[in-house]
């Protein structure tokens, strides 16, 4: 597995996980369902940060194979 060391950081995340819950309650979610409209199958999310666009996948989304390379982000969506 790589180092992915040069990608940590836990300031920028846990502000992040802040502004990002804020943000859903004010409007963001409907942003993310309108983004995420009309996707099928497999889907590859990069960058998925805390993981809040998992729940506005479709169902006809089959299995999303998310990547994110920042620690405190990947468990932050490991629970969503």
């Amino acid at each position: 597995m790589t180092d992915l060391s040069r990608f940590q950081h836990p300031r920028f995340a846990r502000m992040y996980q802040r502004i990002s819950a804020e943000s859903e309650l004010r409007g963001t979610a409907e942003h993310r369902d309108r983004a995420l409209t009309g996707l099928t199958g497999r889907v590859i999310e990069i960058g998925a940060g805390n993981g809040l666009n998992f729940a506005h996948y479709p169902h006809t989304v089959a299995e999303v194979v998310a990547v994110e390379p920042d620690d405190t982000l990947r468990r932050l969506a490991d629970t969503n």
